[in-house]
């Protein structure tokens, strides 16, 4: 039977590609046509995004590189095709080839635009915090924006950057923040360009162009608008920060008046790391790994340069307010203070400088700041521990178990508040008079991980090599994980733990610590940290599995195993923290390859016995863990406890991913290139075997798409796409994948692939599973190192919730409901989503022509069909009103009255709803035109023969005038009607 459904496919398909190409001709030039000015405006963050293809067929379109990317073979049923094409860069055209398909797609209209919702995430850390002048705000530069944080409570309050307008445009990270007065904010970006920003309204005030991007900026004292900044000179082959073959040009730049600004050069100081200012003015200082720059700048505007080099690698200045004193830390966690502001100190011959040694940091100093009167010194480094010194004595004070290295540190103009940044992605902001955390921030902790991975890759340095080489045992291998009840994202976060984040608030919501360690400070510390592999929680989220292992010195891998552990958690509902239940000790030799919950009925909600987790490992077999509900004393609470049920093996393969059935009947693991389908209650014998290609010879990972028919079953360079009912291959994806997520409960797949060998440019799809034609694609730049599918936070005002309401503008969502996460090797989360209702309906009107249909040309009817569903009226030619209300407020109340009842119907239970024939009446009639008497249409046309007979000597035939007034009736479409109709009456009542 699947080889006759395939050949009729495949002949449907030939007899429609002709057309097909003439459509997808047609089309992909419509929506640049008609795409509205607040369209326009919405773009994506180095993407380019493109809705469903028009039609089916083979569509090649040409490239801008000269590499072409891997061919993508899609096989639909039986019948094998290969198609090869090149990507596109149009926002609206599929930029993956497709070959032929026989399953029909929707028109590039029928679905709603993609645009790119928020960016969430990112590097908090990059950089010291800027207080706002009233000590009120922070400032932190987070990518190529800048976002806004209260003090008191660390919720943001402002996030501003340039729009992002135009196919063209590329993000241009900030390099350096300044506080101007009146919580108005200096900015200097990648694009050589400063901008002055209000801090409250998020608008640009003013915008300079200096010429060349300035790296590090600090404003000067002596002059309001002036600021002293390091511009990168080195080529940009090798211009890496810290290159000492990198000059960096120390600059005095004004801001005039305009666009026009001042920018003179005072000395060149190679590979510079910092740049620091005299509070006084007058003196400026910058280093580099192993040099010392210090310019006087003298009234007359004379600039005296003085150059040191030292021993000792360097990390750290800063310029006491009041004494001539420049302090300097280095690597071996001394902090020198230097005697060497003072003209005369410094111009002798032999340049001897008095110094003065302290120490206490074991390891490196990364932060060293002063208080405003002097009396007060602070340092942080790799400990983990705020020091403060008491500059008039030897007394210290210190600040320890902040948790994280420390990277920077701030302190608010009314000298009571420090801001601290720590090198897990977080800022705590701390009181300077009982040493009380008044506020922290918490980051995403991947980002700090990517940042790591990414200056290791850039620089073969032995600092950043160092750094990759400790972050190498703990790998990302948990991926984005959608959390069932809260919705929010779970990944790795720092070795032994995971961290839950809400990517829509850009909210740290928990961490938990799955393996305890103990932190030791210091570069050169050997320690086997814990790694949490693999975390899956049950389809209510009550329960959490969660494999973790601790591996030996050599990198994170099968062979350096040493500790694995398999525990399962229970949400405890009086604090919502996750307990652990049970642990089991090396549950799978050498380690735990996949985790799968199999969904619970709604009635067991956490509880019910008989839930089942199945884990597959590199000893090749799968075991099925069940729980059970054990009652405890009176008065006490139950136990619960997982123990194995069974354990199974096929063919001495081993086994990779497992998934179960959305009805939970069916179990599905995949063994090397064969996925294999077992009874989830007996697990005694595989019931069915899928064997894709030999061109699949290890699966990675296997999946149940939602509530479908369909099965995903990918390796590292191919997806296959198995229908069940069929028990064939349904379509194929070849090319390198990156990241493959299935919803667990909408017909969705999401794939990222790398179709350009080389470059960091991975395309993006949204899939149906019924077709391998994407509906979603889009072009991310930077790489993906994960992607999910995660409900969107709608609201009553948002049609994507009800997307057959206002039918004809509001077009259904491509997405159903659910924002595509993606996130970057850097640590940002891109959130994409369907369009708003408000530019939804301003593109369908801007593409709609100038009159449209009148809803009051036909009489309502009131009818229990049309009271649940709604009424559609028919078009007629004599009424022009506007499309839909012009009040936005009348349009979501009526919005919010419609779901009202059609949630009451939907949800109702079916002994209460009404009977099909009931509604089948008012079903016809909203779908098909009036029902027109040929008998009354005969007299009207008589009469009106004779009246025109009357009036005007015109002598016409009848048999003429009653063809004219008479329109052609169907006779086997309403047969089919009745015949129908008198089917679902037949049905209707033998179900009552």
């Amino acid at each position: 039977m699947a080889t006759k459904e395939a050949k009729s496919l495949k002949k449907d398909s030939g007899a429609a590609s002709a057309p097909a190409k003439q459509k997808t001709k047609k089309t992909t030039k419509a929506p640049k046509e008609n795409t509205s000015e607040a369209v326009k405006q919405k773009s994506t963050k180095s993407s380019n995004i493109s809705s469903a293809p028009a039609a089916t067929g083979t569509a090649t379109t040409k490239t801008s590189t000269k590499k072409r990317p891997p061919k993508l073979v899609i096989q639909h049923g039986h019948s094998d095709s290969e198609g090869e094409g090149e990507t596109s860069l149009h926002p609206m055209t599929p930029m993956t080839p497709m070959v032929q398909s026989a399953i029909a797609v929707q028109d590039t209209e029928a679905y709603r635009g993609i645009e790119l919702k928020l960016v969430s995430g990112g590097l908090l850390t990059n950089d010291s915090v800027v207080f706002s002048s009233d000590s009120a705000l922070f400032y932190v530069a987070k990518d190529d924006a800048v976002a806004v944080y209260n003090v008191q409570n660390g919720e943001m309050v402002q996030n501003f950057s340039m729009e992002r307008s135009g196919t063209g445009y590329q993000p241009t990270a900030v390099h350096a923040i300044v506080a101007g007065e009146a919580r108005r904010v200096y900015t200097f970006s990648a694009d050589a360009r400063a901008r002055l920003w209000d801090a409250d309204s998020g608008a640009m005030v003013s915008e300079w162009d200096l010429g060349e991007a300035a790296v590090f900026a600090s404003a000067d004292p002596a002059r309001a608008g002036a600021f002293y900044c390091a511009v990168r000179r080195g080529p940009k082959a090798v211009a890496r920060q810290g290159n000492d073959k990198v000059k960096y040009a120390i600059c005095h730049v004004v801001l005039g008046e305009g666009e026009a600004a001042t920018v003179r050069e005072l000395f060149v100081a190679s590979g510079a790391l910092g740049l620091v200012v005299r509070p006084g003015g007058g003196w400026v200082a910058a280093y580099s790994k192993f040099r010392v720059f210090l310019a006087q700048i003298k009234p007359s505007g004379a600039v005296v340069q003085h150059k040191w080099r030292m021993s000792e690698r360097l990390s750290a200045l800063a310029f006491h307010p009041t004494e001539p004193v420049l302090a300097v830390g280095d690597w071996r966690g001394r902090i020198m203070h230097w005697f060497c502001v003072d003209g005369d100190a410094v111009a002798s011959e032999d340049r001897s400088i008095v110094r003065r040694p302290l120490h206490w940091h074991a390891h490196k100093v990364n932060a060293v700041v002063f208080g405003s009167d002097g009396r007060l010194m602070l340092s942080g480094g790799e400990e983990g521990v705020l020091v403060l010194w008491q500059m008039g004595s030897d007394t210290r004070e210190f600040l320890p178990r902040l948790g994280s290295d420390i990277l920077g540190i701030a302190v608010s103009p009314d000298q009571m508040m420090y801001a601290l940044t720590l090198r897990d992605n977080t800022v705590r902001v701390v009181s300077a008079l009982d040493r009380s955390m008044v506020s922290t921030l918490q980051g995403l902790k991947f980002a700090q991980r990517g940042q790591a991975a990414g200056l290791a890759m850039q620089n073969g340095s032995p600092e950043r090599l160092r750094l990759a080489r400790r972050l190498e045992p703990d790998a990302f291998t948990t991926g984005l994980v959608v959390h069932p009840a809260t919705h929010a994202l779970v990944l790795n976060g720092e070795p032994g733990h995971l961290q839950v984040f809400n990517h829509a608030t850009d909210r740290h919501l928990a961490c938990i610590e799955v393996a305890a360690f103990n932190r030791i400070s210091g570069s050169n510390a050997e320690q086997q940290q814990p790694h949490v592999d693999i975390v899956q929680f049950s389809s209510d989220g009550v329960w959490m599995a969660t494999a973790d292992s601790r591996g030996a010195d050599s990198p994170h891998g099968p062979s350096a195993l040493v500790e694995t552990y398999l525990k399962f958690w229970r949400l405890d509902s009086s604090d919502q923290s996750y307990k652990l239940v049970t642990r089991v000790d090396a549950p799978h030799a050498r380690g735990v390859r996949a985790l799968a919950f199999r969904p619970a009925p709604r009635r067991a909600h956490g509880r019910g016995d008989g839930l089942l987790c199945v884990s597959t490992g590199r000893d090749g077999a799968f075991r099925v863990w069940e729980l059970e509900t054990r009652q405890g004393a009176p008065g006490a609470e139950d136990h619960y406890v997982w123990s194995c049920r069974s354990t199974s093996r096929f063919r001495g393969l081993q086994p990779s991913g497992a998934a179960f059935s959305a009805d939970g009947s069916t179990l599905a693991v995949a063994f090397g290139g064969v996925v294999t389908l077992w009874d989830a209650d007996t697990c005694a014998a595989p019931v069915f075997a899928l064997v894709a290609s030999a061109a699949t010879p290890d699966l990675a990972g296997v999946a149940f798409i939602g509530s479908s028919n369909y099965v995903a079953a990918w390796s590292d360079n191919r997806l296959d796409v198995w229908n069940m009912l069929t028990g064939s291959v349904w379509w194929t994806l070849a090319m390198p994948l990156q990241s493959v997520y299935a919803h667990p409960r909408a017909s969705l797949l999401a794939v990222a692939a790398n179709q350009i060998p080389g470059q960091s440019i991975a395309s993006i799809m949204v899939l149906d599973p019924q077709s391998p034609v994407p509906l979603v694609t889009l072009q991310h730049s930077g790489g993906v190192e994960a992607i999910a599918l995660a409900p969107a936070a709608t609201s009553g005002k948002s049609g994507r919730s009800h997307p057959d309401t206002e039918r004809g503008l509001l077009r259904p969502d491509p997405l159903q409901n659910n924002s595509l996460v993606v996130l970057t090797p850097t640590g940002l989360l891109n959130v994409y989503g369907a369009e708003s209702d408000d530019e939804a309906i301003a593109r369908a009107m801007d593409a709609a022509p100038a009159t449209s249909v009148s809803t009051a040309a036909v009489p309502m009817q009131s009818s229990a069909f049309a009271s649940i569903f709604g009424t559609q009226n028919k078009p007629t030619a004599d009424s022009v009103v506007p499309l839909v209300s012009a009040n936005p407020h009348v349009r979501s109340a009526m919005r919010l009255v419609r779901s009202a009842v059609q949630s009451a119907y939907t949800n109702a239970p079916h002994h209460v709803l009404p009977p099909v024939s009931a509604l089948y009446d008012q079903f016809v009639k909203a779908h098909l035109a009036p029902r027109v008497d040929i008998a009354l249409e005969d007299t009207a046309a008589e009469e009106d023969q004779t009246t025109s007979d009357s009036n005007k000597m015109d002598i016409s035939s009848d048999d003429d005038m009653a063809a004219q007034s008479v329109p052609s009736v169907d006779i086997e479409t309403s047969f089919s009607l009745g015949f129908t109709k008198s089917l679902c009456s037949g049905f209707a009542s033998k179900a009552h």
